[in-house]
């Protein structure tokens, strides 16, 4: 559970979010134009009624009844409840809510130019980069060939490996546990990230990705050496530019033995979630369908494929998921939680740790918000979550580490 110092403070993007809402008015105009045009062809046909010959013939032989039949038929078309005004309404009202749409989008997109504009400044007064993404990708030149990456199979054991996980907070603690594997800049087991495959024999199994973020945040380019996840990886991840840990998580994928079409949940903090997202936004052999990141600037992705979700968790005193110099876009595929926790004055860096997203994390478990409870929903429905209900019949584990060769 969460404690009395995390609130959630911001639900961005997913399913109710206005992205889907302005679709739903779109929806709405076109069914009103529909119904505009329907009513218009019964009055038109209602005047050809009323012009047949055949009906004006037939006025000698009782006049009183034809000018009733008549004053019928206009009344039918062109009065105040007929099928041509009615038609007149219907497409009226459906111009007013595409206008409206229109102008509350670009109410939002004034909105988000605004925020974008003040999360760049906040960024560019913190650590010095007018321009995130592309200036990241020319400081990553500086690092030279990122080389090609090497995978081979540990006999690291993580606590908890053979449990499935029932809530978000689980899977964050579980990644927390795979990252305390590399206790450091110069830890021997650095570049591992786990494979846990969940499987109840009713269908293909399902796998979780753990993906850890940053071990060596101080590599300078001339000391750079066979840690994929340092300083330059950071930075090309940033640009866009494919690295040696991406090419080399989705090596281990195949190692551990993922069909092609297994559904994957991908997990990752900081330096693993932009990896995760990137998978995901540009593709792959696997079927990705989930994805969650924590601490993870994520913005510079070009967007994720339709159908598949994004969750997405922001500590309000990290400075890392502000490098992108933009907010995360409000889409039906990412819902990005805002939350503070203030548990602990622990200074920048310490706002990263893994505690203040475990914190958050029991904070989306327990949260009531439609964007946020569709995203949850949705990880169980696809089986990486058991919640309340049974677990799988059959919970294995693999351990990769990722290193970089010339």
């Amino acid at each position: 559970m969460s404690g009395p110092d995390v609130v959630i403070t911001h639900v961005a993007g997913g399913a109710g979010g206005p992205a889907v809402v302005y679709a739903a008015a779109r929806a709405l105009a076109a069914a009103c134009d529909l119904a505009g045009d329907e009513l218009r062809a019964c009055g038109t046909a209602d005047l050809r009624t009323a012009a047949e010959p055949d009906l004006a013939s037939s006025a000698p032989l009782s006049p009183p009844t034809f000018a009733a039949a008549e004053l019928a038929l206009a009344v039918a078309t062109g009065g105040p409840d007929g099928a041509l005004t009615a038609s007149v309404r219907w497409e009226e009202t459906a111009v007013l809510v595409r206008e409206a749409v229109g102008l509350l989008e670009a109410g939002d997109q004034e909105v988000r130019s605004w925020l974008q504009r003040l999360d760049a400044a906040v960024v560019e007064h913190a650590v010095g980069i007018t321009r995130p993404p592309r200036n990241a990708g020319l400081l990553a030149l500086l690092y030279g060939s990122d080389g090609h990456p090497v995978v081979r199979p540990t006999d690291d054991r993580v606590p908890g490996s053979t449990t499935a996980p029932r809530e978000l907070d689980d899977l964050v603690g579980h990644l927390q546990q795979v990252a305390a594997l590399s206790d450091g800049p110069e830890s021997p087991h650095n570049g591992t990230i786990a494979v846990q495959t969940l499987a109840d024999g009713t269908g293909p199994p399902r796998h979780i990705v753990y993906l850890p973020g940053t071990d060596d945040i101080a590599t300078l380019p001339w000391r750079q050496d066979d840690d994929v996840r340092d300083l330059g990886t950071d930075l090309r991840t940033m640009g866009g530019q494919p690295t040696s840990y991406q090419r080399g998580v989705l090596a281990a994928m195949a190692d551990a033995g993922i069909g092609r079409r297994d559904p994957v949940l991908l997990v990752g903090h900081s330096l693993g979630g932009m990896t995760a997202a990137a998978i995901l936004s540009q593709g792959s052999r696997f079927h990705v369908t989930h994805v969650v990141t924590a601490g993870s600037p994520t913005a510079q992705v070009a967007g994720f494929p339709a159908g598949t979700h994004v969750l997405s968790l922001e500590h309000e005193g990290d400075v890392v998921p502000l490098v992108d110099g933009a907010p995360n876009a409000a889409s039906v595929e990412q819902v990005t939680v805002t939350f503070a926790d203030h548990g602990g004055a622990d200074g920048v860096v310490g706002e990263h740790d893994y505690w203040h997203y475990l914190n958050g994390a029991a904070a989306v478990d327990a949260s009531g918000d439609p964007a946020v409870v569709e995203q949850l929903q949705s990880l169980r429905d696809a089986g990486f979550l058991a919640g309340d209900g049974p677990v799988p019949a059959r919970v294995s584990s693999q351990v990769f580490q990722v290193v970089r060769a010339p």
